[in-house]
């Protein structure tokens, strides 16, 4: 019974270890990028990052902004002009358009949604699975 409760233990904080590198990677992955885009485009401030389709999408108090791979700045937009993202939804970079997505996991696959960043309005839904 000790062995088996031994065993048991080992496991939790093996696996407690794997979170916490894991956790670790990430931040040091998500300092990185920023501290990069913070050197190349001179943008201070920085308050949301998001990679999607090869494009970081870069959030500042004053703008938002488009970063091609290569950390040129593509296009900016101001703030003021955004719906405000009461949900937290991801910022994406699709079709020549910025929008917020939201994924929501349901039994048998995902749904995403697509909103207007400017009205807030659904764009799209599409579900993937079942």
């Amino acid at each position: 019974m000790k062995r088996i409760i031994k065993i048991f233990v080992i496991i939790i904080i093996f696996l407690f270890i794997m979170i916490m590198f894991m956790i670790g990677n990430d931040n040091r992955y998500y300092n990185r990028i920023k501290k990069i885009i913070e050197e190349e485009c001179k943008i201070d401030n920085i308050i949301y990052i998001n990679k999607y389709n090869d494009y970081y999408i870069v959030k500042d108090k004053e703008y938002l902004y488009l970063i091609n791979s290569e950390y040129r700045i593509i296009s900016e937009i101001d703030n003021n002009l955004l719906y405000e993202n009461k949900e937290n939804y991801d910022i994406i970079y699709d079709d020549e358009v910025f929008m917020y997505m939201d994924d929501e996991y349901i039994d048998d696959g995902v749904i995403y949604r697509y909103y207007d960043i400017y009205s807030y309005e659904l764009i799209n839904e599409i579900k993937v699975g079942g």
